[in-house]
């Protein structure tokens, strides 16, 4: 997806920051931090969660899609289809799609049931289930987990797959999806291709036709493009080489590789010309909501350091174009990165890219437009208009 201003970009809401297993590539759970925003590990409240969709409507706000996740894992909130119902009914006209990425362990075949019945309230509003596996065997599931919870995953995930195959609906219209999910690290490398060729036949035999069904091999995201991101590119494009993972579709299944680095990481192994680093689009494009309400500017600030406020107390656009929004953002199209708390320390976000139109449009709403030139000199030459 590329930067536009027709939207706010994608909104992350979560549900909880508690989580059931203590992966390896999730450093604040492997280590069961108690804290991992620097506020208590907590529940969002339905009561504020109704509140704060209703200031995105009354704001008019809308968005590629929503994710029901930041950390933790949404399915460990009581009330998660409850807000997929609130969703769908109140925003589903202001998004492309709602989206949960969870561990399948607590979707118990009775709650898949239920997702997919909240799904056949309002079947023209898609919803994409996100099952993260990142493994073939119950010793691989245990060491980059942390708990023998793989056949239990699989049971849901199964019953989820039956369920959808019963919609009365056309396959042309099914809109209910499901993306298998295996994040390539050290520990699970040497199983990717048994990954892709496992999924690959059960969606064949349990109706992957029926919604678009996904297997993602995924890179793994080193703390925002922090040190070691380098040598987990390299061990995803080797892995990848060896077991012929290539991207192609087929009837019943996508297969989907991520090919995006990370910034540092391609600035590291030192291209021919290297770009000066660019204006993460996450100050842009990735809101998210924490579970006390808080409105935080990027998706990869765990620690919770561009807070911009409440949304118990104030609205969406006031916060995410406020003054202190501005600022922030203005000081990345400066390449002033050390002036944005974290952002110094990132390698930025690798999933979307900031075009430069987009950045000259911006410069234009906030009346700096006296920073184009200084920005467009950033750029590679085959960039510069």
């Amino acid at each position: 997806m590329q930067v536009s201003l027709d939207n706010f970009g994608v909104l992350q809401i979560e549900p909880t920051d508690h989580c059931n297993l203590s992966c390896t590539m999730c450093t604040p759970h492997h280590l069961r931090q108690e804290q991992i925003h620097g506020v208590p590990k907590g529940v969002m409240d339905l009561g504020l969660y109704r509140h704060i969709v209703d200031g995105l409507v009354a704001d008019d706000a809308r968005f590629d899609h929503i994710i029901f996740q930041w950390l933790g894992d949404p399915s460990l909130h009581p009330g998660l289809e409850d807000m997929i119902a609130v969703a769908q009914d109140r925003l589903g006209d202001r998004v492309n799609y709602l989206r949960v990425d969870t561990n399948a362990i607590l979707l118990t075949p009775s709650r898949m049931k239920r997702l997919v019945d909240i799904y056949r309230r309002r079947p023209e509003v898609p919803l994409l289930m996100v099952f993260t596996v990142d493994a073939v065997t119950p010793e691989t599931y245990r060491r980059v987990k942390g708990q023998d919870a793989l056949a239990r995953v699989r049971r849901h995930v199964r019953r989820f797959l039956v369920e959808r195959a019963r919609l009365d609906l056309a396959p042309e219209d099914v809109k209910l999806n499901v993306q298998l999910q295996f994040v390539l690290q050290d520990g699970n490398h040497n199983e990717v291709g048994a990954f892709v060729r496992y999924w690959s036949e059960f969606l064949r035999c349990q109706g992957g036709g029926r919604g678009y069904s996904e297997i993602m091999v995924k890179r793994l995201s080193v703390a925002a493009g922090g040190e070691g991101q380098l040598a987990a590119d390299r061990l995803y494009e080797r892995a990848c080489r060896e077991q012929a993972i290539e991207e192609r579709a087929l009837p019943h299944v996508h297969v989907k590789v991520w090919r995006e680095r990370a910034w540092e990481s391609t600035a590291i192994e030192g291209d021919a010309t290297p770009a000066p680093r660019q204006p993460c689009p996450g100050l842009w494009m990735t809101p998210v909501i924490r579970h006390d309400g808080r409105l935080m500017m990027c998706c990869a600030d765990l620690p919770g350091e561009l807070d911009l406020g409440s949304l118990a107390e104030r609205g969406f656009r006031e916060l995410w174009e406020g003054e202190e929004a501005v600022r922030r953002r203005l000081a990345h199209v400066r390449g002033a990165f050390n002036e944005v708390g974290p952002c110094e320390e990132c390698g930025g976000i690798n999933w979307y890219r900031t075009p430069p139109d987009v950045v000259r449009a911006w410069l234009e709403g906030v009346g700096r437009s006296d920073l184009w030139g200084e920005y467009q000199a950033r750029l590679r030459p085959e960039e510069r208009r």
